[in-house]
Formats: structure tokens, sequence, C-alpha cells
């Protein structure tokens, strides 16, 4: 009777050897560049608690978290699924573990980043065809919309863009600039063809607050509105910021690593448009620069400041 026992138990072992165990639950690993920055801190929470299992987290401004570190606790843990939250994180998941499913998000223009078939993420950026379609309802006469951008971070996105509004009746017009010191005389070119001005977050523009100001200054001067996407552009006088929503980026990512661990994301996109956002006009700027706005379209924004 016994060998029956074991003979039935081997062959049951040989026919089902992929059931889990309790002791075989997935790992994630979470590598966060640096937790002092709030939408960082903001997703990361969003996503712990949203995932259904244990994750183990890293905070690379923790002094700890040195180079050497990373790669042991990498090669120590061997998880199933690498979450990363900002550049640094992706760059060092993708350097030391390239064969792993790694998911990234809060990364500014991703396409730039090296990428392998098990890379998944939630984009930085809304879709701007979403985008355009909101300027172009808010404001139905903005015909011409003007961008600074690098070629080095932002050229395909310039491309596409301007493709997306096209088919929409917008002409992106836009200068490419190579470094801080030609922002502003590319600037003064695009002013007389533009009805309004968008600041997007690229890099080399951003690199200085500088930049930023003189942008802001140069615009409210010639009654330019501007649009934006991050909400700390309201104390320069940005027109309307269309943001992310951080919180909805963290349930995004934590539903994608479901997806991957599972093993039923194959045929989806790999990387997501972020699902949420939120609006902010600035109606007291709309009114000081006599701009033509739909009011019905009021509605529709999450924030107004009159």
């Amino acid at each position: 009777m016994k060998d029956f026992k074991s003979i039935w138990l081997l062959s049951f072992l040989l026919l089902f050897p992929s059931i889990p165990s309790a002791d075989n639950k997935p790992k994630i690993l979470l590598i966060n560049s640096n937790t002092s920055v709030e939408k960082y801190k903001v997703v990361q929470e969003e996503f712990k608690k949203v995932v259904s299992h244990s994750v183990l987290e890293v905070n690379l401004n923790e002094k700890k978290w040195k180079t050497p570190h990373i790669e042991d606790l990498i090669y120590d843990e061997d998880p199933d699924l690498i979450y990363c939250i900002g550049s640094k994180a992706y760059l060092i998941a993708h350097r030391y573990a390239p064969r792993k499913a790694i998911i990234f998000s809060s990364i500014i223009n991703w396409l730039r980043l090296p990428a392998t078939k098990k890379t998944y993420g939630v984009s930085n950026e809304l879709h701007t065809g979403m985008q355009i379609m909101l300027f172009r309802y808010i404001f139905p006469g903005v015909k011409k919309i003007g961008v600074l951008y690098s070629k080095q971070y932002n050229s395909q996105w310039f491309n596409e863009t301007r493709n997306n509004a096209g088919e929409m009746g917008i002409e992106i017009i836009g200068r490419s600039v190579s470094n801080k010191g030609k922002h502003d005389s590319a600037l003064k070119e695009l002013i007389p063809d533009m009805d309004a001005f968008w600041l997007i977050s690229d890099p080399v523009i951003m690199s200085d607050k500088r930049i930023i100001f003189e942008i802001f200054k140069e615009c409210d001067i010639k009654k330019m509105p501007v649009f934006s996407y991050h909400d700390v552009f309201t104390k320069y006088g940005a027109v309307l910021i269309v943001s992310v929503d951080n919180q909805t980026i963290g349930r995004q990512a934590a539903g994608i690593a479901m997806e991957v661990l599972s093993g039923y994301n194959e045929t989806e996109e790999k990387v997501q448009f972020p699902a949420g956002s939120q609006i902010t006009l600035n109606l007291k700027k709309v009114k000081k620069y006599g701009l033509q706005y739909r009011k019905e379209a009021l509605d529709s924004i999450n924030r107004i400041i009159e």
C-alpha cells in the first residue's frame, strides 16, 4: 500500500510540477530613485496598496544602497519582477537584471532609454492627442501652438505631436534648443506666429529656473497664454495645466505587475499612457489676456483659479 501511495505521489508531481506552493509566491522588488521626491513617494504608496504580493523596497537616496549593495541584493533575492520609479532606478535594474520583467514609471521621455522584450511601464506624458483636443475645446480661437524642445530628448515627441495636431486642425510650430542659452531668441522667433505656448517637460528647457521665469515673463508681456504639465507653474502664470495623476500611475503600474506575473500581458500595450489627469485653469489670467473660452468647458476643470 505504501508503494502504491509513493508511486501515485511521484506521478502527480511529474504531471503537475508547476503548482505553486505557499513558499513560492512571486517576488517583487521596488526600486525608488528618490523617496524625498513627493510624486515618487505617492506612486510607491499607491503601488503597494494595489499589488497583492509582498514588496521588497529599495530607496536609492539611502546611503546603504550603493552600487555593489543593490547589485548583490538583486542577485540574492532573484525577484520575479522589478518595479522602478524614476530613470535612475530603471537604469540600475536594466544593468543588473536585464532578463527580468521590469516595469517603470515617472520617467521623462522613456523612449530614450534601453529596453527589452520584458520592459513594461506607464509613460510620464499624457497622450498628446488628448491634450491638444482639450486645448482646442477650451480655447477654440487657438490654432497655432508654439513649442521649445531639444532634439536630444523630444525630437520624436515633437514629430508625433505635430502630426496628431494636424489631424485635429491645430498647427504645432517649434524651435529646437541645444543649450539653455538659446531659448530666448528661439521663443522670440515663435511668438509672432503662435496663439499659445506649450511648455513641455524637456530637460534642456527645464534645466534652469531662470529660463522658466524668462519664458513666462516674455509670454506675459505679449499676453500669450502658456499651457503646461504641472501645477507648480500656476505661480509663474500658466493659463492651463494638464497634469498626470500620480496616484493613478501607481495603481496602473500595480495592475501591469499583476498581469505580467500572471502571464496575461503578452498581447497588451507594453507601455501605457497615464489613465488619469488633473486640469487646472487660471481663469484670472484668461480674463486678463482677453482670451475667448468655452464657458461650458468649465464643468470639466478640476481646479479653477479666479
